[in-house]
């Protein structure tokens, strides 16, 4: 690596990154590179860290190989003079935190190298000096609310004050942001502690931010950070990137707001040593039969078992197979994406108050959980920055999928539905997770994967290919050795961990020859992504000088490259917001033609989603409904008036309640006619078809048709299987026959409605396209919703509406209930068989 930095052809770049993953010796290689440039060049040469911990361990790490440094961290009024005039003279390598670099007040504004450890993990580290988060619980959450009243529709306010809600996450109108810029400032300008200084580096540029608003707060941002206009990071004659992957879909690009960093990827033969050994373990995929501690997963009940004889634990575990895997070690790390899931499972657990332990943030912040003899380090959000080599723990618990860390990740996640523009983010994360406790060449640890969405990641193709070969193997290995009894999985890990004659001799050839069969492979439009990187980066900057038709045709020019399917939730983002800029850009001649063929464009690409239709109305314009809406609507509202079973309230709550006991019920019959109720309230004409082998319940409206294979008897260990699939991907056409045309409505779907979480990957190939995934929990969410949808026509339709009066009622709350078909289909679409 030393040796091609040094290239001519590297050397002189002012960005350059370069590839280490985790286990190859990235702490020696950074410091090696800093102060090689300090003596070489005479630089003042500053080497970031994302926390303090990790900045303590380089400076630690640096000490003992002789590398002179000083450490940086905490307050500015606690450096040290002394040392702040060695780093001023180039005599030592200032290591430091990245907040000390992206600050309204940063520590090193003079510095001429420099260099950022954990590159791959430094979107929010770095994003977050411009960004600004508002809490529900204080004023300015309102405020904010009220300043954008005649731009947010008014049921939707009512549900984002209500914080039990949801998590429902929505983008204001870029050009509302525009038109009450001066309100905005007012409120926000009352904004105390972080959020204040935070303010600052945006309080100019207000309209070129994106505000994002959920019942848990406000997120306010540029979508990619303007690291351009910040002279400490632009001032050093190069900056450095060391990161665990490379990010070839122009990921580091994005997150450091750079047109170009030039790459040197590990060295080939890297790929072939690996760190440390890994057994991934799946209990949803273990058998339920023969498991005298109850169900798997974390959803068992919280009754004390028995822990296994081999297990060294305590007496008493809780938690089914996650609790008696977790208790075969004393120690354990808990990954999650927030904190509220990290307790629950300590919880459910069964750790004790006094065996529970955080990271925290300060320079000895793993070593109480590292000296303790037992213990459980619950740590969301922290994939990256701890370190559990040797003998300081061997067992880790990943929860949950960590792709939506804010809101600006959430609204891409579940609205916009652009998952693929995060994968390489949220993959680069599982892995750094990972490899927490697997630091060098001679560690092992056991992964439990528990969660549904975290499952599903792991079984898709497109995922896997993209990791490591070593990483591939391991997770293919563990998915097969998972599907056994639960006392044999217990007793596969107990071998794994003790690494004893039947894994050396049986598990470990076998993941070896694994490996060697594997490559990563990278979809074809990653390359896209990466074309389109740099003029993203350019519209943004353009948008921050509020040169509005420069940031349009930016736009254009990145909207240009991100052809394809795959792409198309972010093409429709991209189009709307050259759209919304080139309708700001007032002085520019060509710019209203532009951003109404952009809004054009990016209605074709936001087909399936309805974020775009939540942007385009608002208070005293509401969007217009489009086909699929506009048959639901006079379908309810015939049905409001004729139906007998609907008319009376007494007649219309007996239908409610029993559809809802029926889809809690897990007995087929019951759960079958739930479906079909809930069918009607959508406006569909539903029913359940005959014959052997059908779906479980058809809703068709007269342009788009959907089926549902209800699996509601299934337990949720294990996969959805090959027959399960098979059987769904004929229920369209099926259908079709029977209603006597040759084929569907375009875009019809079919969802197979289950506990399970998991899509065999034998099955996942025999997918066709219009297949999903959908949990129960899901299905009864929209009767709930269909409910409340009908009581609040009730209420506002009494005898004698009619006509298009009526028809204003019953838009009214299907669209403000989220049970509009364009709605019920967002909700279900989420997980598709084969992305």
């Amino acid at each position: 690596m030393l040796r091609a930095y040094v290239s001519p052809q590297v050397l002189n770049k002012p960005d350059v990154a370069l590839e280490l993953p985790t286990g190859s010796g990235k702490t020696l290689v950074g410091l090696l590179l800093a102060d090689w440039r300090r003596r070489h060049f005479k630089h003042r040469s500053v080497y970031a860290c994302p926390t303090k911990q990790l900045a303590h361990q380089v400076w630690t790490a640096a000490r003992a190989q002789g590398v002179p440094a000083a450490l940086f961290i905490g307050g500015r009024s606690h450096f040290s003079d002394q040392d702040l005039a060695r780093y001023e003279g180039a005599d030592v390598v200032a290591v430091t935190v990245y907040s000390h670099v992206f600050n309204t007040n940063p520590a090193f504004p003079d510095a001429q190298s420099l260099l950022f450890d954990d590159a791959h993990a430094a979107e929010n580290y770095v994003a977050d000096a411009w960004a600004v988060e508002i809490p529900a619980t204080v004023d300015q959450f309102t405020s904010l609310l009220d300043v954008f009243g005649d731009d947010l529709d008014p049921h939707l306010v009512t549900r984002l004050t209500d914080r039990n809600s949801g998590t429902e996450v929505r983008l204001v109108p870029t050009t509302a942001v525009a038109k009450h810029a001066s309100d905005l400032d007012r409120v926000l300008s009352t904004l105390s502690g972080n959020a204040s200084y935070r303010f600052k580096m945006i309080r100019s540029h207000l309209r070129a931010c994106l505000f994002y608003v959920s019942p848990q707060g406000w997120y306010i941002r540029p979508m990619i950070p303007p690291t351009f206009a910040h002279d400490p990071f632009t001032g050093p004659q190069q900056r450095i990137y060391l990161s665990a992957t490379l990010g070839e879909g122009g990921e580091l690009e994005r997150a450091f707001g750079r047109l170009k960093i030039s790459r040197i990827p590990a060295p080939p033969e890297w790929e072939n040593i690996g760190s440390g050994r890994r057994f991934f373990v799946f209990p949803d995929l273990a058998e339920s039969t023969e498991d005298p501690f109850g169900p798997a997963g974390l959803h068992a009940a919280d009754a004390d078992q028995p822990a296994p004889a081999e297990s060294p634990a305590a007496p008493e575990t809780k938690g089914g197979l996650v609790g008696r895997l977790i208790g075969l070690r004393g120690k354990s790390v808990v990954l999650t994406p927030d904190r509220k899931s990290a307790t629950m499972i300590a919880d459910t657990l069964g750790a004790p108050p006094t065996e529970r332990f955080q990271p925290g943030d300060t320079v000895d912040g793993l070593q109480p959980f590292k000296d303790a003899d037992r213990g459980m380090l619950l740590a969301p959000s922290r994939f990256d920055g701890m370190d559990l080599p040797d003998e300081s723990c061997s067992v880790i618990l990943m929860h949950g999928l960590p792709n939506a860390l804010h809101l600006q990740d959430q609204f891409l996640q579940t609205r916009l539905r652009a998952g693929r523009v995060a994968l390489e983010r949220v993959r680069t994360r599982i892995i750094q997770g990972a490899g927490r406790c697997t630091r060098g060449p001679r560690d092992f640890a056991l992964v439990i994967v528990t969660g549904r969405e975290l499952q599903r990641f792991l079984s898709r193709l497109d995922v896997r290919e993209g990791l490591p070969p070593e990483l591939q193997a391991e997770i293919a290995f563990g998915r097969d050795n998972s599907q056994v009894t639960p006392s044999e999985l217990v007793a596969l890990a107990h071998s794994a961990l003790n690494r004893d004659q039947i894994w050396q001799e049986d598990a470990e050839p076998d993941i070896v020859e694994r490996r060697s069969e594997c490559t990563k492979q990278d979809p074809a439009y990653v390359d896209k992504l990466a074309d389109s990187a740099e003029h993203e980066v350019k519209a943004w900057q353009a948008a921050w000088l509020e040169d509005w038709d420069a940031a349009s045709q930016s736009a254009v020019q990145a909207l240009n490259l991100l052809t394809g399917e795959e792409l198309r939730p972010y093409q429709a983002m991209w189009a709307y917001l050259g759209s919304a800029w080139a309708r700001l850009a007032t002085g520019a001649p060509a710019a209203p033609a532009r951003a109404e063929q952009l809004l054009g464009r990016a209605r074709k690409a936001a087909i399936g989603t309805t974020w775009l239709r939540e942007i385009e109305g608002h208070a005293d314009a509401e969007p217009e409904l489009g086909v699929l809406d506009s048959e639901a609507v006079a379908a309810v509202a015939q049905a409001y008036r004729s139906s007998p079973k609907l008319r009376t309230a007494a007649k219309f709550d007996a239908f409610a309640n029993e559809m809802l006991a029926n889809l809690g019920n897990q007995k087929s019959t019951k759960y079958e006619q739930g479906l079909a109720s809930l069918g009607e309230l959508l406006g569909a004409r539903s029913f359940k078809p005959t014959g052997q082998g059908r779906e479980d319940a058809a809703w068709l409206w007269p342009s788009c048709w959907l089926t549902v294979e209800a699996k509601s008897e299934q337990k949720s260990e294990g996969g959805i299987s090959l027959n399960d699939i098979r059987q769904t991907n004929s229920h369209l056409r099926q259908l079709a026959a029977d209603q006597h045309v040759d084929e569907p409505p375009t875009d019809s779907i079919s969802v197979i409605a289950s506990p399970k979480g998991i899509v065999s990957d034998l099955a996942v190939p025999a997918a066709e396209t219009h297949l999903y995934l959908v949990s129960p929990e899901t299905i009864l969410a929209l009767a709930v919703r269909a409910t409340q949808a009908w009581t609040q026509i009730r209420g506002a339709a009494p005898a004698g509406v009619e006509g298009e009066d009526l028809l204003a009622v019953v838009a009214q709350a299907l669209r403000t209930s989220l049970v509009l078909p364009s709605y019920v289909k967002e909700a279900v679409t989420a997980d598709p068989v084969r992305p």
